[in-house]
């Protein structure tokens, strides 16, 4: 027997985030930068932003762990492409069930890094710094 769901409030409706994102069919394929000409990066770096920002946006997180410049530091684009990597296996069809939660787990490792090396960049909301 089916149990019809009501439909939630407005309020809810807004807590949970909009279809952004096709749930990962296979394992994903590391993305090693250097392998590729600077059009395929560039090309590369745009799905990547899009994963970005709706990472900022679900998790609330603020300049001082992804800033707006974060495409003009490597180093963010290593770790922050190593993170959609992992989100993109924990997620995907074929994942154990507490992948995600062990995703988590190292999403929190990664912010502490990554909010490091934001903090030694120097780089501000209103400012790029280059190292």
């Amino acid at each position: 027997m089916t149990r019809m769901r009501r439909k939630a409030p407005a309020a809810q409706q807004d807590f949970f985030p909009q279809r952004t994102f096709l749930a990962p069919i296979g394992p994903p394929t590391p993305i090693v930068w250097s392998a590729f000409t600077a059009a395929e990066q560039e090309l590369l770096l745009e799905d990547l932003d899009g994963w970005v920002t709706w990472l900022a946006e679900r998790y609330r997180l603020d300049h001082r762990v992804v800033p707006g410049c974060w495409t003009q530091h490597p180093e963010l684009i290593e770790e922050l492409s190593a993170l959609q990597l992992a989100w993109q296996g924990a997620f995907s069809m074929s994942a154990v069930p507490d992948a995600p939660l062990n995703w988590h787990e190292r999403f929190a490792v990664a912010r502490l890094r990554i909010s490091d090396w934001v903090s030694r960049s120097g780089c501000r909301p209103d400012a790029h710094r280059s190292l």
